[in-house]
């Protein structure tokens, strides 16, 4: 009996392990990588409706115009304007119309086609002052009015211009109106000494450009001050709605009425019954555009925040309004009704917490009220709908505003038999036969489990929803285990929108949200932490510390439980009174928290560091390293010089000393004249560590890299070009340098680079490539490796593990340049755990592709024509083009969209590592550079590695009579 109870256990755990290499099969592709399109935070929202299906064309803050599906929240379209913001937005008669500029730019005006995306036709309008900026159609034409700096002008959709205005300074237009026959152009008066602030309209006939008047109008208000808001629609005109600071009722302009020149309306008029504080605490918003002219205003009341969206209609010689829609936000909840009191009502509520993705800001009712999109000032968007109680579709927006992201890993999952095991500790079941029956219950749920699943050959299907589509789910389950190869994580992202959000790698699903914010207004979060990993089950959870930029540009700390995204219930949130420039990962624990430490960097004052959490515990845990600890400052863009320092403890810390550490000044890296800091790299952490100390050649000797965890790169543009330096971060010592003369950096041509091992790899634009000698010299982005080794020699090393900043030796630099096959927008370098595998690198290309490049390919040694020894060594011969192999592309058919980093995290398993790229767009997948080497085929057959097994051991158990006899008479002959 004992013999089959072995057995049968040995069957259980080899088909427990068989059975979680399910993730490794091609039918979970749609589970492996996953793709999430955003458009960004609509700022602007306008409807537009063909054929009987409804739309909202969205302007966002990524800069984006977009077609999102107002029954599924799918996007039809995008299109992006690069750094161009968009200044206005209006769809009329299935057309877009968009006006954007750049800084300092000419503004640029486009017609779309709202149905498909594609560009109608353009127009730059080139004025003197580019300040400002507003378009709008003109009526049953095809024409456009638009207005930049100083110029009114008509537009024709063949590029003519029918007339040109000068407006000689008077204003800063941001809005344009066209009805009756005029144009309005709505805008800031020009400052003087005698002047406040003021709105000044100017009106001009739409057929001549003939000035009709021009006038002020809403003393002590301008645009986007929150308190005042340009409503206008084709049939009722245009109206100039806003609020003193210190007045209870709306005034009313209409454009183009003289007399009255304005009138005054209170909440009362829309069956409101507001008090005086509410009306004044009140901020006014665009709602969209309708059949007529739509504003939302912002309240709270009984400490309910509160939308409400009021419709202008022209009634005799005054203006009627109507209430559309009311959204209040409670604290467990959105509720929303559309209507007034007087006609057909329709209501919803939702159940929503603020603290996820923060309150509603915008509202836009759809055609026939029978659906509402709110947004959250955390960039949530969720189209709620009548006789629901959850949303129809909803789109996390925070995504494409994400500044930094964290892989978080997750719990491996525990079987009933581990949790007995602890369960079965003495010190937590005392008595030996509670033990062993637990023992025995728990391998027989194990085996029931296993039975369940057709003793290991039928796997489950996939419950996630596809990657991209969210059908309603306001508060997801969150993720709590991973699995067995450590495949299944959370990606922490921080967004500048102040939401914290993490998804699972498997089938990106949200599994939490938070919302951090500072008076009120969300934290800019720029910086994601794992500061406590995983730990077995049972033990505490992992934390992720969002760090980001409050109001006044405080310093926010937020503490999160990873697996939850519930604040830390003992540190809280933390706001430190001052702008850090630097956050630091300290190689130091909190005794009391388990956490790392945190040093933050002000920007003002003499340099120190702040430790976070802000305990003495943690203060003493720090100054008790045995090593001291070097920080540098001064490596932003367009700084001059580069300063070390030595962070100094106190003598003994007292319990109200405040976590702060004195630095001393211990090196100075001053850049040549006329050179100014474009950009500079540092390790990822732990991106120095290698498993192969050095490499083998082919005549099988070693040429000994060179590892050192405190190299740092600088690039500089000055009149000779770009120069590269490589520099010490404890001694700032200049190791090596490099100048291309031929190269510079813009905005258009960054500067990237990535530190690996003994590698420096960055790209840099070249005004002119060498070619040759009867070809002219191209132009283009170039691909430079820097490979550093310990000496020139061969089998010539130090003997310390690690180069030592202290070593006056230099490094033996080799480099080569490569012809980048596109411009890339981010550089990484694959990692997995003990990095025996090949590493790839990276390519987020502008064209959207995610290239992977084996590094091969960019080895600093590839010759010309390799020797015998050099082909023995594996090197290939050195051509100039880097190859885009679409087999490489491991974005597939998707095109992710500005990326501006990529992360990539080692799994369980050392052939696969994990990689996230992140912009816009959101892009995950697994990479196995040196091929699956530690995973199972997909044609492994279990079903005969099972029964084979199960033959076995009834085969010993039929032999062992037989075998047992047999040796009885061998005894007795």
């Amino acid at each position: 009996m004992l013999i089959a109870w072995r057995v049968l256990k040995a069957v259980v755990a080899v088909s427990s392990v068989l059975s979680g290499a399910q993730a490794l099969f091609p039918d979970e592709a749609g589970r492996i990588d996953w793709y999430q399109a955003q458009i960004g935070v609509p700022q602007r929202l306008e409807e537009h409706v063909h054929n009987g299906t409804v739309g909202l064309v969205a302007a966002t803050a990524r800069n984006v115009v977009a077609l999102v599906d107002a029954e599924s929240g799918a996007l039809r379209w995008r299109q992006q304007l690069g750094d161009e913001a968009i200044g206005a937005l209006q769809v009329r008669d299935g057309r877009v119309l968009t006006q954007s500029a750049a800084v300092d730019s000419a503004a640029q005006v486009r017609v779309w086609d709202a149905d498909s995306g594609a560009l109608q036709w353009s127009f730059t309008h080139a004025a003197d002052d580019v300040s400002g900026g507003a378009a709008a159609f003109v009526d049953d034409s095809d024409d456009v009015v638009t207005v930049s700096g100083n110029q009114l002008v008509r537009v024709a959709a063949d590029g003519s211009t029918a007339w040109t205005l000068a407006l000689n300074g008077t204003g800063v237009y941001g809005r344009v109106v066209v009805h009756g026959g005029s144009v309005f152009a709505v805008g800031d008066a020009r400052r003087t000494r005698t002047a406040g602030r003021r709105l000044h309209v100017v009106e001009a006939r739409v057929a001549t450009g003939e000035v009709v008047q021009q006038y002020d109008v809403a003393d002590g208000q301008r645009l986007g001050n929150g308190r005042v808001v340009v409503a206008a629609s084709r049939t009722h005109g245009g109206f100039v709605v806003w609020r003193e600071k210190k007045n209870i009722v709306w005034q009313l302009h209409r454009l183009g009425q003289t007399s009255p020149l304005w009138e005054m309306h209170h909440a009362k008029h829309v069956q409101m019954e507001l008090m005086p504080e509410d009306m004044l605490s009140s901020t006014l918003v665009e709602a969209g555009a309708a059949d007529a002219p739509r504003f939302a205003m912002a309240y709270t009341k009984d400490g309910v925040a509160k939308t409400l969206v009021v419709e202008l209609v022209r009634g005799g010689d005054g203006v009627e309004m109507r209430r559309v829609a009311l959204v209040s936000d409670r604290t467990d909840g959105v509720a929303w009704r559309t209507g007034d009191e007087t006609g057909e009502a329709r209501k919803g509520r939702v159940a929503y917490r603020r603290d996820t993705y923060g309150p509603v800001t915008g509202v836009t009712v759809c055609s026939g009220a029978a659906r509402v999109v709110v947004q959250t000032r955390g960039g949530l968007v969720a189209a709620l709908a009548h006789g629901r109680r959850e949303p129809v579709w909803l789109r996390d927006e925070a995504l494409a505003h994400a500044q930094d992201m964290a892989f978080v890993d997750l719990p491996a999952p525990a079987s009933p038999a581990e949790h007995a095991a602890r369960a079965t500790d003495p010190s937590v079941l005392p008595s030996p036969f509670a033990r062993f029956v637990l023992h025995w219950v728990a391998w027989a749920q194990t085996l029931r489990a296993w039975a369940l699943t057709g003793f290991g050959l039928r796997r489950s299907a996939a419950t996630a929803p596809p990657a991209g589509t969210e059908s309603g789910r306001l508060a997801p389950e969150p993720l709590a285990a991973g699995d067995h190869f450590g495949f299944s994580k959370l990606a922490v992202f921080g967004s500048s929108t102040g939401v914290v959000t993490a998804v699972g790698t498997q089938g990106g699903v949200r599994s939490w949200a938070h919302y951090v914010a500072h008076n009120d207004s969300p934290a800019a979060v720029e910086r994601v932490i794992v500061t406590r990993r995983s730990l077995p089950v049972g033990g505490e959870p992992p934390v992720a510390v969002a760090v980001g930029r409050g109001a006044r540009n405080h310093t926010v700390v937020a503490p999160l439980d990873a697996l939850t995204g519930a604040p830390l219930a003992d540190l809280g949130q933390h706001v430190m009174p001052f702008a850090y420039s630097r956050v630091l990962e300290l190689p130091a624990t909190d005794p009391e928290s388990g956490q790392l430490l945190l040093g933050f960097v002000p920007v003002d004052g003499a340099p120190r560091l702040v430790l976070w959490p802000p305990t003495t515990s943690a203060a003493r845990a720090f100054c008790a390293l045995t090593k001291p600890f070097f920080f540098e400052v001064g490596d932003d863009v367009g700084s001059t010089r580069v300063r070390g320092f030595r962070a100094v403890c106190p003598d003994a810390w007292a319990p109200d000393t405040p976590p702060e550490v004195d630095a001393q000044p211990a090196w100075s890296f001053d850049l040549p004249p006329g050179e100014t800091l474009v950009a500079a790299a540092r390790y990822e952490p732990g991106g120095y560590a290698t498993a192969l100390q050095g490499r083998v050649l082919g005549d099988r000797s070693v040429r000994y890299k060179y590892i050192n965890p405190h190299l740092m790169t600088l690039a500089t543009q000055g009149p000779d070009g770009v120069a590269v330096y490589l520099i010490d971060r404890v001694s700032g010592r200049l190791l090596h340098s490099a100048t291309h003369a031929a190269a510079r950096v813009d905005k258009e041509r960054p500067f990237l680079a990535v530190q690996s091992e003994s590698r420096v790899i960055y790209q840099l634009w070249l005004d002119a490539i060498p070619a040759a000698a009867a070809a002219p010299p191209a132009r283009g982005f170039v691909t430079v490796v820097a490979e550093l080794f310990e000496s020139d020699r061969a089998d010539e090393r130090t003997t310390d593990s690690a180069i030592s900043s202290r070593d006056l030796r230099l490094p033996s630099v080799v480099t080569e340049a490569f012809a980048a096959p596109e411009p890339a927008t981010a550089l990484a370098v694959t990692r997995t755990r003990a990095r025996i595998a090949t590493r790839d690198v990276l390519f987020a290309l502008s064209s959207g592709k995610l290239l992977a490049l084996p590094d091969q390919l960019l080895d600093a040694r590839r010759p010309l024509a390799p020797s015998a020894d050099e082909k023995a060594e594996g090197l290939l011969p050195y051509a100039a083009p880097l190859p885009l192999d679409p087999r490489r592309v491991v974005s597939h058919h998707n095109a992710v969209a500005s990326v501006r980093r990529i992360v990539s995290h080692p799994t369980d398993l050392e052939s696969t590592a994990l990689v996230a790229a992140f912009g816009l767009d959101v892009f995950f997948t697994r990479l196995s550079p040196s091929g699956v080497f530690d995973q199972l085929a997909p044609t492994f057959s279990k079903a005969n590695l099972v029964i084979t097994t199960l033959a076995l051991a009834v085969g010993c158990l039929l032999a062992r009579p037989m075998v047992h006899r047999k040796l009885t008479n061998r005894a007795w002959a």
